[in-house]
C-alpha cells in the first residue's frame, strides 16, 4: 500500500539518480505492462499503481494498490518471485521510474546506504501485503470493508471540506476485488456506512467522515 514519506522520499530520490533510470509520466489507466517480464523493476515516484492478476479465462482481478516508493515488476534480489500473468495499470495521474533490475542490484551492493533504503522499502512493502491478506480473513464483511477503507485513508493523508479524502480512484468492482467479496454485497455495505454518516462517496471519490467510528468498526474483528 503506502510507504511512509520518511522512507519513500529518499528512496525515490536515490533511484532517480541511477544512470539507467527512466522516468515516465502516466495518464490515468495507462497500461504499464500487460505481462510482467524479467529484468525490469519499477518504482512509483508519484501517484498510484494497481496490480491485477489475469485469470486463464481473461478476467482481471485487482491484487494490490501501491503508492509512492513501492516497487513492482521484477523485484531486486528475489529471482523468480513474480506472477507472469500480472498487469500493472496507473491509478490516476502517476509517475514511475523504470530501472534495470541488475543495475538496481549492482547499485545497492556498491552503496550500503542505498542498500539499506532498498531493504527497508521492501520490508515495508511486505508488511503492506500482509495487511492486504488480513483484509481477506476479517469477518464479518462490514468489519473487513471498514478495515480496508481505514487503510486506504493513508494514501492521501489530506482532508476535503468535511472529512478525510481517499484520493485513490476505485470503482465498486475494484474495491470488491480488494476485499474479496461480491460487488453487490459490498455496495450494500457502503450504502449502509453512508446512511450512518461514516463515509460519503460518489463515482469519483470516497470521503471518510468519521475515522473514529471507522476505527471502531475495524477493531471489532470476529
Amino acid at each position: 500500500m503506502q510507504i511512509l514519506s520518511d522512507l519513500s522520499t529518499p528512496f525515490v530520490n536515490a533511484c532517480s539518480k541511477i544512470n539507467s533510470a527512466v522516468t515516465r509520466d502516466l495518464r490515468p489507466k495507462t497500461l504499464i505492462y500487460l505481462r510482467r517480464t524479467p529484468g525490469t523493476t519499477w518504482i512509483i515516484k508519484r501517484g498510484y499503481v494497481r496490480l491485477s492478476y489475469v485469470e486463464p479465462k481473461g478476467r482481471s482481478l485487482t491484487r494490490l494498490l501501491l503508492g509512492k516508493g513501492a516497487m513492482f515488476g521484477d523485484l531486486p534480489f528475489t529471482p523468480g518471485f513474480f506472477l507472469p500473468n500480472e498487469q500493472a495499470i496507473s491509478s490516476g495521474i502517476s509517475c514511475v521510474i523504470e530501472i534495470s533490475r541488475q543495475e538496481l542490484e549492482k547499485h545497492a551492493l556498491a552503496m550500503p546506504i542505498f542498500e539499506s533504503l532498498l531493504l527497508q522499502t521492501f520490508s515495508s512493502q511486505l508488511q503492506a501485503l500482509d495487511r492486504r491478506m488480513q483484509w481477506q480473513l476479517i469477518f464479518p464483511l462490514r468489519t473487513r470493508i471498514a478495515t480496508a477503507l481505514h487503510d486506504l485513508a493513508c494514501f492521501s493523508g489530506g482532508r476535503c471540506g468535511h472529512g478525510h479524502l481517499v484520493d485513490v480512484r476505485l470503482t465498486h468492482e475494484e474495491f470488491a476485488e480488494l476485499v474479496v467479496a461480491a460487488r453487490p454485497v459490498v455496495s450494500e455495505v457502503l450504502v449502509e456506512l453512508k446512511q450512518e454518516g461514516i463515509i460519503d462517496y460518489t463515482r469519483s471519490y470516497i470521503c471518510l467522515l468519521s475515522l473514529d467510528r471507522l476505527s471502531s468498526l475495524s477493531a471489532a474483528e470476529h
